[in-house]
């Protein structure tokens, strides 16, 4: 068993004994009655990995669908290592979203009466819970790593850091307008509702009173999809610019996997959604000279530097691994909602803007209103997306 494996385990072990009955706190600095509080919701799966016995089901292995959470608390913690190296006073309490116990019935239970801030690394109806929690007692609620905002509305006290989906979209869009337009562009899809959704936003951005902007010829795809759908809307006397109009993970991978495939016969250039980040098929040797782009909420570069390196070590002196995007992700929301706290206290929600606590990722936070006649926000959303550009083996910045 890996030395990995092992710390995980023992982790997880560490914090099914302390949920079991109250949750784990990490004290930052010195606590007193006056120190501001914050509650961190994870998935960690407690009640999945170990039985009733409190013996660990899966011997020597490590689920995969726990490392999310845990590599987001990882990062959160190195987070409030540096907090406390700095003087900033914090009590902090994590609690296991998959735990047995309700998020309503904890909230009942008083044990969030105190709680000045809440992150949540969550999705879909643990999202929604907590979204309700804190519009009830008035606690801000930082959504970590959910970019929708489940049609919530008229809750000030939600503040969604990973963009939603349309903010992604309209940015890779801009991004296509001014520097492919001139190009031939081709969006291929998917015959379903969610790549509806995708194609209704890129036509609405695209339209003007005088018609399309720019050209955009939309092609449906069947899942086995031939090579020679895609060549039949290609010109070999252009630059091609081709988009992804899906989420979908086998569809994207099959559409580069193909495009790779023509990259020594036309000139193409890729352009993908947010979900592009990390799919192994960018890296193929036949797309190493084609430009892939596609957006990001968060932005770690490659090139080292002294809080890159620092914190790489430090994580792998804890876990022996390097870190993941969802452990960069839980140092830097935990370090700016954090300090965020400590300086203004009731007054963060009116103070999201202040960038003096930035790692490496520009968060750019706009009140949300879906009336116009709403005179508070329904939510706060990130709309700062970072435009990445894969090319020669490097991704680099082109915003």
């Amino acid at each position: 068993m890996t030395k990995a494996g092992f710390l995980c385990i023992s982790f997880l072990l560490f914090f099914k004994i302390s949920v079991a009955e109250h949750p784990f706190q990490t004290p930052v600095g010195d606590t007193s009655a006056k120190t501001p509080r914050i509650a961190l919701f994870l998935p960690l799966y407690l009640d999945s990995v170990f039985d009733e016995s409190g013996h660990y089901k899966f011997d020597n292995v490590v689920p995969r669908y726990v490392n999310a959470g845990l590599d987001f608390y990882e990062g959160a913690s190195l987070a409030l290592d540096s907090l406390n190296k700095e003087g900033v006073k914090l009590d902090v309490q994590v609690f296991d979203t998959r735990h047995h116990t309700s998020l309503y019935k904890l909230a009942d239970s008083g044990k969030l009466n105190n709680v000045d801030l809440i992150i949540g690394a969550v999705s879909g109806s643990e999202y929604l819970d907590l979204a309700t929690i804190a519009k009830e007692k008035q606690i801000p609620f930082v959504s970590a790593s959910y970019p929708n905002d489940g049609g919530i509305t008229g809750n000030p006290f939600v503040i969604i850091v990973n963009a939603k989906l349309n903010t992604h979209i309209q940015s890779i869009y801009n991004y296509v307008l001014r520097n492919l337009g001139v190009n031939n562009i081709v969006m291929f899809r998917r015959r379903n509702k969610a790549d509806d959704r995708v194609t209704e936003v890129i036509k609405s951005l695209n339209q003007s009173a005088s018609g399309p902007v720019v050209n955009i010829q939309n092609v449906t795809l069947n899942t086995d999809f031939t090579t020679a759908e895609i060549t039949s809307t290609l010109d070999k006397s252009r630059e091609n610019v081709i988009i992804s109009g899906s989420l979908d993970d086998a569809f994207n991978k099959k559409l580069i996997t193909t495009a790779a495939s023509l990259a020594s016969t036309y000139k193409i250039t890729l352009v993908g959604m947010p979900t592009w980040e990390g799919l192994h098929e960018l890296e193929m040797p036949e797309l190493k000279t084609v430009p892939v782009i596609y957006s990001a909420t968060f932005f770690n570069p490659e090139e080292e530097d002294s809080w890159s390196d620092d914190f790489k070590k430090q994580y792998g002196r804890n876990t022996y691994t390097l870190p993941s995007e969802m452990a960069f992700r839980g140092y830097e929301v935990m370090y700016l909602f954090s300090h965020l706290l400590a300086k203004y206290h009731r007054e963060l929600g009116n103070n999201l803007s202040d960038k003096g606590f930035r790692v490496h990722t520009d968060f750019e936070f706009y009140p949300v209103r879906w009336s116009k006649n709403a005179i508070l926000p329904d939510y706060y959303e990130n709309k700062r997306i970072y435009i990445l550009k894969r090319l020669d083996g490097a991704i680099t910045k082109e915003n």
